[in-house]
């Protein structure tokens, strides 16, 4: 299984990542701890919310279930 993981810059720029099951719970700590700024939404949930305000955070929840994105193959590099 792949996961879908957002990365929302405090800009509005975002990144998405398509990560292996078995990278995830390394994924999830390295940007935890690397990228804290950045907010953070694993299969649209959001695991940390970086610079975004509350209000935020539902805007991109909303707005990643709008993506339509495509987890059958997994990214080759993480960002």
């Amino acid at each position: 299984m792949n996961h879908i993981s957002v990365g929302v810059y405090a800009n509005g720029s975002h990144v998405v990542n398509i990560v292996k099951d078995e990278h995830i719970n390394d994924h999830i700590k390295y940007n935890k701890l690397f990228r804290s700024g950045r907010a953070l939404f694993v299969d649209g949930e959001c695991l940390n919310t970086g610079y975004l305000n509350t209000e935020e955070v539902k805007k991109w929840k909303d707005k990643i279930k709008g993506m339509n994105i495509d987890s059958s193959i997994a990214s080759e590099k993480y960002h």
